[in-house]
């Protein structure tokens, strides 16, 4: 049996020329490098922020949970970002999720990778974001984590997301707040239990799509 793994993009992307690209293998890893990149899939296309020269593909995608960093006023210009350790997975959860993925098991930072995120810097203003603050929609191929701090390694997807959308959708992606100050304010990493793929198409936003077949040798 073979794990051949393809990315397909949702219906409304337009197609605007690329290439293909297929990753295969069970865990395979490619760590970011900043570009863009016309990926190719089931004939539309899209634009891809991405570190190292691949696409991180994961080798299953969990749509159950989702990963949100927000990050001080991070450009997201490096493969990676540093992140305090009593910022990460310590709040702005369900006790039951903080229970779930408080302790980094090998089980769960496995689990972790697989989940979609968004990564962001804090809203420029209180419960809102400026008009060219962005959000990037992607995976996390690998972590780091030191005694103080965690080193977060991450893949943009693309299809850059303006961020005041997701000031707009608080309690469609379980996020703390209202329109006057909320979680995105504040610099932390929390995992959601909410389909985070299926709120966001749902309120028009096109985000790629992984699809995996399966085969025989």
């Amino acid at each position: 049996m073979s794990d051949e793994v393809r990315v397909i993009s949702s219906s409304g992307v337009p197609a605007t020329g690329g290439q293909q690209i297929i990753q295969t293998g069970a865990d395979s890893v490619a760590i970011p490098n900043y570009g863009n990149l016309n990926l190719t899939v089931n004939q539309y296309y899209t634009q891809m922020p991405y570190f190292g020269g691949n696409v991180y593909v994961p080798p299953k995608v969990d749509r159950e949970y989702y990963n949100i960093f927000v990050v001080g006023a991070e450009e997201f210009d490096r493969p990676y970002f540093r992140l305090r350790r009593d910022r990460a997975l310590t709040e702005l959860m369900t006790e039951e999720t903080k229970r779930k993925f408080e302790k980094p098991t090998e089980e769960n930072l496995a689990r972790i990778k697989t989940m979609p995120s968004l990564f962001m810097a804090e809203n420029m203003k209180y419960g809102k974001a400026d008009d060219g603050q962005m959000v990037i929609y992607g995976f996390i191929p690998d972590l780091k984590i030191y005694d103080t701090e965690i080193k977060v390694y991450y893949c943009g997807w693309g299809m850059k997301i303006l961020q005041q959308k997701i000031n707009d959708l608080l309690a469609e992606l379980q996020l703390d707040g209202n329109d006057k100050f909320n979680e995105l304010n504040r610099t932390h990493w929390s995992i959601k239990r909410c389909d985070l793929i299926e709120e966001l198409l749902e309120a028009g936003v096109q985000v790629p799509v992984p699809m995996f077949t399966m085969g025989t040798n």
